[in-house]
């Protein structure tokens, strides 16, 4: 099976179907898809709602779920392209130093976008949770069950490509990049809890 363009030209058994049979797409696209599924159930929530009680509060949100959404979404092709990126690296000769030296600085600029990449899927996941919990009590009642269920799949989704990150940090050289980077991961994991417990604390 060839890797696709973009994940989203994939029916969703093909989509399925990659991620049994291929190395990528991985946790980190799945983990970006399903957030991005997540946040598309708050948008339902708001643009119902909207529809029968227009409000500027609501339309402010919506427009800013509509970016997060589209982030997300080249969040989940990023990560695909980003392993590629680096399995292809791996692949290249080593037979002599000239050689070498491409491979090692091939590896480590893909190493730093495998990196990179986790961390701002978790960033968009997180900003999509704050807006969960502001689009809750603006949301008709019988559509509030999708706007939480829509966060739990954020915060899941957050929570898995943050794995990505821990398994990627030993591959960067830079002492300095791995020590932000996991200050970083560790910051989003627990700002991500806090607006857990709040949304769960709304239901």
């Amino acid at each position: 099976m060839t890797a696709p363009r973009s994940l989203w030209t994939l029916p969703l058994l093909d989509f399925r179907e990659a991620i049994v049979q291929r190395a990528s797409p991985g946790c980190g696209a799945a983990a970006a898809a399903s957030a991005d599924l997540g946040l598309a159930l708050v948008m339902k929530g708001l643009r119902i709602t909207d529809a029968k009680h227009s409000s500027p509060e609501c339309k402010r949100l919506l427009d800013k779920a509509e970016q997060l959404l589209e982030t997300l979404a080249d969040h989940a092709d990023g990560d695909m392209q980003a392993f590629e990126g680096y399995l292809k690296a791996l692949k290249m000769p080593s037979d002599n130093k000239v050689q070498r030296d491409q491979r090692r600085q091939a590896l480590d600029t893909a190493t730093r976008e495998v990196n990179r990449i986790p961390l701002a899927t978790a960033e968009a996941c997180l900003a999509g949770l704050g807006l969960t919990l502001e689009a809750w009590p603006l949301t008709e009642a019988y559509l509030q069950s999708d706007v939480v269920a829509g966060g739990l799949l954020l915060h899941s989704g957050l929570s898995a490509v943050l794995l990505n990150v821990d398994a990627n940090l030993s591959g960067l050289d830079d002492s300095r990049l791995r020590e932000s980077a996991a200050q970083e991961r560790e910051a989003l994991q627990r700002e991500a809890d806090e607006y857990l417990r709040r949304l769960r604390a709304t239901s």
